[in-house]
Protein backbone atom coordinates (compact mmCIF):
# COMPACT_ATOMS: atom_id res chain seq x y z
CA UNK A 1 0.00 0.00 0.00
CA UNK A 2 1.20 3.51 -0.76
CA UNK A 3 -1.13 5.19 1.74
CA UNK A 4 -3.54 4.45 4.57
CA UNK A 5 -6.48 6.49 5.78
CA UNK A 6 -7.16 5.98 9.47
CA UNK A 7 -9.65 7.72 11.69
CA UNK A 8 -12.49 8.10 14.13
CA UNK A 9 -15.59 10.27 14.33
CA UNK A 10 -13.30 13.16 15.37
CA UNK A 11 -10.05 12.84 13.43
CA UNK A 12 -8.95 11.41 10.10
CA UNK A 13 -5.27 10.96 9.21
CA UNK A 14 -3.66 9.96 5.91
CA UNK A 15 -0.30 8.16 6.14
CA UNK A 16 1.92 7.94 3.04
CA UNK A 17 4.57 5.31 2.34
CA UNK A 18 6.84 8.12 1.13
CA UNK A 19 8.76 8.99 4.31
CA UNK A 20 5.96 7.52 6.49
CA UNK A 21 4.61 11.05 6.18
CA UNK A 22 1.27 12.02 7.68
CA UNK A 23 0.04 14.10 4.76
CA UNK A 24 -3.30 15.11 6.26
CA UNK A 25 -4.89 15.34 9.70
CA UNK A 26 -8.47 16.57 9.57
CA UNK A 27 -10.67 17.50 12.55
CA UNK A 28 -14.14 16.45 11.46
CA UNK A 29 -16.29 18.45 13.93
CA UNK A 30 -14.84 21.73 12.58
CA UNK A 31 -13.88 20.43 9.10
CA UNK A 32 -10.44 21.88 9.77
CA UNK A 33 -7.23 20.61 8.13
CA UNK A 34 -4.51 20.81 10.79
CA UNK A 35 -1.39 20.12 8.71
CA UNK A 36 0.15 22.37 6.09
CA UNK A 37 0.65 21.35 2.50
CA UNK A 38 2.47 23.10 -0.31
CA UNK A 39 0.58 24.32 -3.39
CA UNK A 40 2.45 21.64 -5.39
CA UNK A 41 1.76 18.80 -2.93
CA UNK A 42 -0.34 16.88 -5.46
CA UNK A 43 2.06 17.25 -8.38
CA UNK A 44 3.35 13.93 -9.77
CA UNK A 45 6.86 12.84 -8.86
CA UNK A 46 9.37 13.83 -11.54
CA UNK A 47 12.79 12.54 -12.53
CA UNK A 48 14.67 15.82 -12.00
CA UNK A 49 16.78 15.87 -8.81
CA UNK A 50 18.82 18.83 -7.57
CA UNK A 51 22.42 17.97 -6.69
CA UNK A 52 22.23 19.43 -3.17
CA UNK A 53 19.93 17.42 -0.89
CA UNK A 54 18.77 20.49 1.04
CA UNK A 55 17.71 22.17 -2.19
CA UNK A 56 16.01 18.97 -3.38
CA UNK A 57 14.18 18.53 -0.05
CA UNK A 58 12.78 22.04 -0.27
CA UNK A 59 11.96 21.77 -4.00
CA UNK A 60 10.01 18.54 -3.45
CA UNK A 61 8.59 19.28 0.02
CA UNK A 62 4.85 18.55 0.24
CA UNK A 63 4.17 19.46 3.87
CA UNK A 64 2.65 17.25 6.57
CA UNK A 65 4.44 15.45 9.40
CA UNK A 66 7.80 13.69 8.93
CA UNK A 67 10.16 11.78 11.19
CA UNK A 68 13.71 13.20 10.96
CA UNK A 69 16.19 10.44 11.76
CA UNK A 70 19.14 9.96 12.10
CA UNK A 71 19.67 13.71 11.66
CA UNK A 72 17.69 16.94 11.45
CA UNK A 73 19.03 19.57 9.08
CA UNK A 74 22.31 19.29 7.20
CA UNK A 75 24.61 16.37 7.86
CA UNK A 76 28.14 16.99 9.22
CA UNK A 77 30.76 16.95 6.50
CA UNK A 78 32.50 14.10 8.36
CA UNK A 79 29.47 11.78 8.23
CA UNK A 80 30.25 8.62 6.31
CA UNK A 81 28.25 7.63 4.42
CA UNK A 82 26.74 11.11 3.99
CA UNK A 83 23.19 11.79 5.14
CA UNK A 84 20.62 13.66 3.04
CA UNK A 85 19.08 16.81 4.49
CA UNK A 86 16.76 15.92 7.41
CA UNK A 87 17.96 12.31 7.47
CA UNK A 88 17.45 9.15 5.46
CA UNK A 89 14.17 8.11 7.14
CA UNK A 90 12.25 11.04 5.63
CA UNK A 91 13.44 10.12 2.11
CA UNK A 92 12.73 6.39 2.17
CA UNK A 93 9.67 4.47 1.03
CA UNK A 94 8.31 2.67 4.10
CA UNK A 95 6.26 -0.54 4.31
CA UNK A 96 2.72 0.18 5.46
CA UNK A 97 0.10 -2.10 6.99
CA UNK A 98 -3.03 -0.97 8.71
CA UNK A 99 -6.63 -1.14 9.78
CA UNK A 100 -9.52 1.30 10.13
CA UNK A 101 -7.93 3.34 12.93
CA UNK A 102 -4.24 2.34 12.99
CA UNK A 103 -1.27 2.10 10.65
CA UNK A 104 2.17 0.56 11.06
CA UNK A 105 5.11 1.91 9.06
CA UNK A 106 8.47 0.14 9.04
CA UNK A 107 11.87 0.64 7.42
CA UNK A 108 15.50 -0.42 7.90
CA UNK A 109 17.89 2.42 7.13
CA UNK A 110 20.89 1.76 4.89
CA UNK A 111 23.20 4.60 5.95
CA UNK A 112 23.11 3.48 9.58
CA UNK A 113 21.97 0.06 10.89
CA UNK A 114 18.72 1.26 12.47
CA UNK A 115 15.34 -0.45 12.09
CA UNK A 116 12.37 1.82 12.72
CA UNK A 117 8.79 0.82 13.46
CA UNK A 118 6.19 3.52 13.74
CA UNK A 119 2.60 2.85 14.87
CA UNK A 120 0.12 5.66 14.20
CA UNK A 121 -3.36 5.34 15.65
CA UNK A 122 -6.41 7.57 16.00
CA UNK A 123 -8.27 7.26 19.30
CA UNK A 124 -11.35 9.52 19.42
CA UNK A 125 -9.90 13.08 19.26
CA UNK A 126 -6.27 12.00 19.64
CA UNK A 127 -3.50 10.93 17.25
CA UNK A 128 -0.92 8.71 18.97
CA UNK A 129 2.45 7.95 17.35
CA UNK A 130 4.53 5.17 18.94
CA UNK A 131 8.01 4.74 17.50
CA UNK A 132 10.66 2.12 18.21
CA UNK A 133 14.24 2.43 16.92
CA UNK A 134 16.52 -0.63 17.14
CA UNK A 135 20.21 -1.03 16.38
CA UNK A 136 20.48 -4.07 14.08
CA UNK A 137 24.24 -3.66 13.60
CA UNK A 138 27.27 -4.95 15.48
CA UNK A 139 28.60 -1.57 16.70
CA UNK A 140 27.12 1.30 18.76
CA UNK A 141 25.22 3.89 16.71
CA UNK A 142 24.95 7.59 17.55
CA UNK A 143 22.03 9.44 15.99
CA UNK A 144 19.60 12.33 16.30
CA UNK A 145 15.81 12.39 16.33
CA UNK A 146 13.21 15.06 15.60
CA UNK A 147 9.51 15.05 14.84
CA UNK A 148 8.58 17.46 12.05
CA UNK A 149 4.86 18.37 12.08
CA UNK A 150 4.12 21.42 9.92
CA UNK A 151 0.82 22.94 11.01
CA UNK A 152 -1.52 24.83 8.72
CA UNK A 153 -0.85 28.56 8.82
CA UNK A 154 -4.55 29.36 9.27
CA UNK A 155 -4.31 28.05 12.85
CA UNK A 156 -2.11 31.03 13.73
CA UNK A 157 -4.41 34.02 13.42
CA UNK A 158 -4.08 37.28 15.38
CA UNK A 159 -6.02 35.81 18.35
CA UNK A 160 -4.03 32.55 18.48
CA UNK A 161 -1.44 31.69 21.13
CA UNK A 162 1.25 29.02 21.28
CA UNK A 163 2.64 27.82 24.61
CA UNK A 164 5.19 25.31 25.81
CA UNK A 165 4.91 24.68 29.53
CA UNK A 166 4.09 28.04 31.09
CA UNK A 167 5.87 30.07 28.36
CA UNK A 168 4.44 31.75 25.30
CA UNK A 169 6.20 30.76 22.08
CA UNK A 170 6.81 34.01 20.15
CA UNK A 171 5.59 34.10 16.57
CA UNK A 172 5.88 37.05 14.20
CA UNK A 173 2.73 38.41 12.56
CA UNK A 174 2.26 37.01 9.07
CA UNK A 175 3.75 37.40 6.52
CA UNK A 176 6.78 36.04 8.34
CA UNK A 177 9.73 33.69 7.93
CA UNK A 178 11.89 32.64 10.89
CA UNK A 179 13.46 29.73 12.73
CA UNK A 180 14.18 29.41 16.46
CA UNK A 181 15.36 26.57 18.69
CA UNK A 182 13.93 26.54 22.22
CA UNK A 183 14.40 24.49 25.36
CA UNK A 184 11.13 22.63 26.02
CA UNK A 185 11.52 20.79 29.34
CA UNK A 186 7.74 20.39 29.75
CA UNK A 187 7.50 18.19 26.66
CA UNK A 188 4.38 19.90 25.37
CA UNK A 189 3.15 22.64 23.09
CA UNK A 190 -0.41 23.92 22.78
CA UNK A 191 -1.94 25.93 19.94
CA UNK A 192 -5.03 27.85 21.01
CA UNK A 193 -6.72 28.96 17.80
CA UNK A 194 -10.12 30.55 18.51
CA UNK A 195 -10.51 31.87 14.97
CA UNK A 196 -10.05 28.33 13.64
CA UNK A 197 -12.29 26.90 16.38
CA UNK A 198 -9.75 24.41 17.78
CA UNK A 199 -7.14 23.84 20.44
CA UNK A 200 -4.30 21.47 19.52
CA UNK A 201 -2.12 19.93 22.26
CA UNK A 202 1.09 18.10 21.31
CA UNK A 203 2.91 16.10 24.03
CA UNK A 204 6.10 14.03 23.98
CA UNK A 205 8.90 12.62 26.16
CA UNK A 206 11.06 15.62 27.02
CA UNK A 207 13.74 13.31 28.39
CA UNK A 208 14.26 12.05 24.83
CA UNK A 209 13.51 15.31 23.01
CA UNK A 210 14.15 18.35 25.23
CA UNK A 211 14.20 20.88 22.37
CA UNK A 212 11.48 22.51 20.28
CA UNK A 213 12.25 23.82 16.80
CA UNK A 214 9.89 26.60 15.74
CA UNK A 215 9.83 27.03 11.96
CA UNK A 216 7.61 29.86 10.76
CA UNK A 217 7.05 30.13 7.01
CA UNK A 218 3.87 32.15 6.55
CA UNK A 219 4.21 33.57 3.05
CA UNK A 220 7.32 35.41 4.22
CA UNK A 221 9.89 34.08 1.72
CA UNK A 222 9.52 35.36 -1.82
CA UNK A 223 12.41 33.44 -3.39
CA UNK A 224 13.12 29.74 -3.91
CA UNK A 225 11.67 27.43 -2.73
CA UNK A 226 8.49 28.99 -1.34
CA UNK A 227 7.83 31.96 -3.68
CA UNK A 228 5.59 33.50 -1.03
CA UNK A 229 3.14 30.61 -1.34
CA UNK A 230 3.89 28.49 1.76
CA UNK A 231 1.77 29.02 4.89
CA UNK A 232 2.98 26.82 7.73
CA UNK A 233 4.31 26.79 11.28
CA UNK A 234 6.47 23.84 12.32
CA UNK A 235 6.49 22.97 16.04
CA UNK A 236 9.07 20.22 16.16
CA UNK A 237 10.23 18.23 19.24
CA UNK A 238 13.92 17.34 18.90
CA UNK A 239 16.69 15.54 20.74
CA UNK A 240 19.49 18.03 20.03
CA UNK A 241 19.94 21.77 19.47
CA UNK A 242 19.59 22.46 15.76
CA UNK A 243 22.83 22.06 13.83
CA UNK A 244 24.75 20.33 16.61
CA UNK A 245 26.73 18.28 17.33
CA UNK A 246 28.91 19.27 14.42
CA UNK A 247 30.91 16.05 14.40
CA UNK A 248 28.16 13.43 14.77
CA UNK A 249 24.61 12.67 13.68
CA UNK A 250 23.26 13.23 17.19
CA UNK A 251 23.68 12.71 20.91
CA UNK A 252 21.50 9.60 21.24
CA UNK A 253 23.21 6.22 21.23
CA UNK A 254 22.11 2.61 20.87
CA UNK A 255 24.24 -0.43 21.57
CA UNK A 256 23.92 -3.46 19.27
CA UNK A 257 20.48 -5.02 19.73
CA UNK A 258 19.28 -2.14 21.91
CA UNK A 259 16.00 -0.29 21.25
CA UNK A 260 14.56 3.07 22.23
CA UNK A 261 10.86 3.94 22.20
CA UNK A 262 8.96 7.20 21.94
CA UNK A 263 5.29 8.15 22.28
CA UNK A 264 4.02 11.42 20.80
CA UNK A 265 0.36 12.37 21.05
CA UNK A 266 -1.70 15.13 19.52
CA UNK A 267 -5.14 15.95 20.94
CA UNK A 268 -7.63 18.21 19.19
CA UNK A 269 -10.54 19.92 20.97
CA UNK A 270 -13.01 22.55 19.92
CA UNK A 271 -12.08 25.95 21.33
CA UNK A 272 -13.77 26.34 24.70
CA UNK A 273 -14.24 22.59 25.22
CA UNK A 274 -10.91 22.01 27.01
CA UNK A 275 -11.24 21.13 30.67
CA UNK A 276 -9.10 23.23 33.09
CA UNK A 277 -5.71 21.59 33.65
CA UNK A 278 -6.10 19.21 30.67
CA UNK A 279 -2.95 18.32 28.74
Amino acid sequence: MTRFRIGSDDLVAVVEADGARISSLRHLPTERELLASTPWADDPVDAFVMADSSAQWHRAYRGGWHLLLPRAGDSPATASPPQPFHGEAAWRTWRLTGSRNACRASVVLRTVPLAIDRWMSVRANMLVIETAVRNVGSEPVSYGWAEHPAFAGELFGPASTVRTGDRVVPLDPAPAASFTDLAAPAGDVTITAPEAGVEVALTWDAGLMPRLYVWQEQRGSTGFPWWGAMDAVGLEPAADPYGTPLDALGSLELEPGESRESVVSLRVDRSGDVAPGAT
